[in-house]
């Protein structure tokens, strides 16, 4: 009786591909253990868990055994790149909620896929519009990421965006191969499946890592308005934090295009202090937020005052720091659940 030997590309590519499924399902633990649940760390999961699928369903001996629940099974772990996009913004943005748009790529990536099932003719055209619309959405993270490195507040997060930027190509590399063999049907290759394998097993264990150092920072913190003699954790802290103050009551948060980075060279302190001063010591998570919460401020005292009321609301933005209206409109209805004109009215009625 013969033997029948496995080759040990192929024992490799399995325990790659098992090794990255299993990070996977870790990540979706931890991150479904912190409590109380967010739209965040349920959305992270499900990239998880997608992920895991993705990274295991390419044997066919589990496609085969799946049978007709195969189908659900490879479409959850096609969207995974969506679950992936949805994540990073949820992690990014303080104030995240789901809107309806948010779901289209999740309904385009499904209709494509089961669109091939009565009409197999149209498979060629569905794998290269997956490719475009998981290419569009990792753009759509490396302008997320960068800006997050400017503002961002949050230590953790700021190393987790720096995996994020290095690893973005990778995914996308590995995602426009597995397509291209599947569509070439060149499954067979075993050096190309360990590579791609391999490419998997990386990205996964970095995004592992990524997620375990940015875990804490997905809880939400509390923001001190303004800093009182007991905020911050050192003597230091909180004389900084009293100059940061009186440099803020001078207006310094009106000038047009103000950075951390400048602010910091105003206060005479490393960047990286600043950052972390106003995170620890103000709970603010982002700079922007920061200086908005101020140019709101003062934007609600000039609009309730009888003598601004025939000022324009444009010139009104430009003397706060915005470059356009439209940042302006967009951070005041953030905070106070109107537009400008309509809290002007409402205050001057009331006056």
């Amino acid at each position: 009786m013969e033997t029948q030997t496995v080759p040990l590309a192929l024992i490799a590519e399995f325990a790659l591909r098992g090794g990255a499924a299993g990070i996977s399902v870790l990540m979706a633990g931890l991150l479904l253990s912190i409590r109380p649940l967010r739209p965040v760390t349920v959305i992270g999961a499900l990239f998880a868990l997608g992920a895991a699928d993705y990274a295991v369903l390419c044997n066919d001996l589990i496609q085969d055994a799946l049978g007709p629940v195969y189908v659900p099974v490879k479409l959850f772990a096609l969207l995974s790149p969506a679950f992936f996009w949805l994540f990073i913004m949820a992690i990014f943005d303080d104030e995240f909620e789901l809107k309806p748009l948010m779901a289209v790529p999740l309904v385009v990536i499904a209709l494509l896929y089961l669109a091939c099932i009565p009409f197999p003719a149209s498979e060629q055209f569905s794998r290269v519009a997956h490719i475009v619309i998981v290419f569009a959405m990792m753009a759509h993270i490396l302008r997320i990421t960068r800006r997050s490195l400017c503002d961002d507040l949050v230590a953790a997060r700021r190393q987790f965006t720096n995996i994020v930027v290095a690893l973005v190509p990778a995914v996308c590399l590995g995602i426009a191969a597995i397509e291209f063999y599947e569509l070439l049907q060149m499954n067979d290759d075993p050096l190309g499946s360990l590579a791609i394998a391999f490419v998997l097993f990386a990205v996964t264990a970095a995004f592992g890592f990524g997620i375990t150092t940015v875990r804490k920072s997905l809880m939400p913190q509390s923001v001190v308005k303004a800093p009182s003699p007991e905020t911050g954790e050192t003597a230091a802290d909180r004389f900084d934090l009293a100059r940061l103050q009186e440099l803020m009551s001078n207006g310094v948060y009106l000038s047009s295009g103000l950075t951390i980075g400048e602010l910091a060279k105003q206060m005479n302190m490393p960047e990286h202090r600043l950052r972390r001063l106003i995170n620890k010591g103000l709970g603010y998570r982002n700079f922007a937020a920061f200086i908005n919460d101020y140019r709101i401020d003062e934007a609600t005292r000039r609009l309730s005052t009888p003598e601004t009321a025939r000022d324009q609301i444009t010139s009104l933005a430009f003397d706060l720091g915005y470059a356009s209206l439209a940042p302006f409109n967009r951070a005041f209805r953030e905070r106070t659940g109107m537009s400008p004109s309509q809290y002007r009215e409402k205050a001057l009625q009331s006056a």
